[in-house]
C-alpha cells in the first residue's frame, strides 16, 4: 500500500466542555484489519447534452476497518479515527453541538491522540457532531478534509452518550439525504471533484475558442502515481455538447492525476484554472495551467478552512473549475 499523505498536528479551538474525561488506559487495541479495497483498471461514461454530472466511483461504501470496541458512557462522546487501512489517526478534531428549548446552543469537542482516541462530555440537548475533519498533507500542501461517520449517522440523544468511529476515505457519498437533493455538488462526496466549463458555438456564430454546439469532449483521468489507498484506476468521460456549457466529475479517488482534453475529432483542448480557487494553492489544482490537450491535476480543498469549519457527514473538496476552448 503505497500512502501518499501524511497527518499534520492540527491546531484545534475548544467550544463549551470538552477535553478527555479519563486517562488512555481505558482504551483498546487495534487488532488485525481487512485487505484494503482493491480499485484499479478503466472505466468509461458518456454524459448527454443535457447532463450536466457523473460521479465515478457510484454510492457504495468502501468496506469500513476494525475499531477497537468501546462501551456507552453516560453523557460521554468517544470513539477512535483511522484511516481506511486501519491505522489510528492523531491530531483529528471532533465535535458535538447541542442544541436546547429557547434556542440554547452550546458544544464540545476533542481531538485524538496516538491511538486515535477522542472522549469529551456532551452538553445537555439535541446532539449531532459538527466539526468532524482533519489536516493532512497533499501533494505537498496542508489540506483539512472531512471524517466520514462510520455507520452513516451524526444525530443522537445528547443524555445517553455516544459511541462514533470516524473514517478518512479517498472516495465514497456522504449523506445520502443531501446526495438526493443535490447529487452534483462536491461535498456531498469524499472524493475529489473537477468542474468543466467552455463558451459555444452555436451554428452562425464564429467566436475564436469557442466549441462547437455539435461537438464532443472528451476527457481522461489517469493516475500519475497509486492514489490515497493505492488506487490506480483510470476514467474516459465523454460529455455530448448541447443545450450545457458545463458539467461536473465528482467523487474521483484522492489523488494526482494525469488528465487529456481534446474533441472527438482529435483537436486538443485548452485547459485554463478559472474560478475562486484558481492558484490559491501552489501546489493543487491544474498543473501547468492554461495546458493544450495534457497536464496533472490535484484537488482543492475548501480555502481557509480549519477543521472546525468542516460540517459533519461532508467533505471538504470544491470543485477545481477550469475552462476548456480551442
Amino acid at each position: 500500500m503505497k500512502l501518499f499523505y501524511h497527518l499534520l498536528l492540527a491546531s484545534v479551538v475548544f467550544a463549551g466542555c470538552s477535553g478527555k474525561t479519563n486517562d488512555a488506559s481505558a482504551q483498546g487495541k487495534w487488532g488485525e484489519q481487512p485487505a484494503l479495497p482493491v480499485v484499479n483498471g478503466h472505466q468509461e461514461f458518456t454524459i448527454s447534452g443535457n447532463g450536466y454530472y457523473v460521479n465515478v466511483m457510484g454510492n457504495t461504501i468502501p468496506r469500513m476497518p476494525n475499531f477497537p470496541s468501546l462501551s456507552v458512557k453516560k453523557n460521554i462522546a468517544r470513539g477512535y479515527v483511522a484511516d481506511l487501512s486501519g491505522k489510528p489517526i492523531k491530531g483529528a478534531h471532533i465535535g458535538v453541538s447541542s442544541s436546547m428549548t429557547g434556542g440554547w446552543y452550546s458544544s464540545g469537542s476533542g481531538v485524538t491522540d496516538e491511538n486515535g482516541y477522542y472522549e469529551f462530555q456532551i452538553p445537555a440537548g439535541a446532539a449531532y457532531f459538527f466539526g468532524t475533519a482533519v489536516t493532512i498533507s497533499y501533494n505537498e500542501t496542508p489540506a483539512v478534509v472531512g471524517l466520514y461517520p462510520a455507520g452513516g449517522t451524526t444525530s443522537f440523544p445528547s443524555g445517553q452518550g455516544v459511541v462514533k468511529n470516524f473514517v478518512l476515505l479517498s472516495y465514497g457519498p456522504a449523506n445520502p439525504d443531501e446526495i438526493a437533493a443535490q447529487p452534483n455538488n462536491e461535498t456531498n462526496y469524499y472524493g475529489g471533484a473537477l468542474y468543466f466549463w467552455c463558451n459555444i458555438n452555436y451554428p452562425g456564430d464564429h467566436y475564436d475558442g469557442y466549441l462547437p454546439s455539435s461537438g464532443v469532449i472528451i476527457i481522461e483521468l489517469t493516475p500519475a502515481e497509486p492514489c490515497m489507498y493505492g488506487e490506480t484506476k483510470s476514467f474516459r468521460i465523454t460529455r455530448q455538447l448541447g443545450d450545457s456549457d458545463a458539467f461536473n466529475i465528482v467523487n474521483i479517488p484522492v489523488g494526482k492525476y494525469n488528465i487529456k482534453a481534446q474533441l472527438s475529432d482529435g483537436r486538443k483542448l485548452k485547459m485554463q484554472a478559472t474560478g475562486t480557487v484558481k492558484n490559491v494553492y501552489e501546489k493543487l489544482g491544474l498543473r501547468p495551467d492554461n495546458a493544450l490537450g495534457t497536464s496533472t491535476v490535484t484537488f482543492t480543498p475548501n480555502w481557509q478552512y480549519t477543521p472546525v469549519m468542516v460540517s459533519s457527514f461532508r467533505s471538504n473538496w470544491d470543485a477545481l473549475e477550469i475552462k476548456l476552448s480551442l
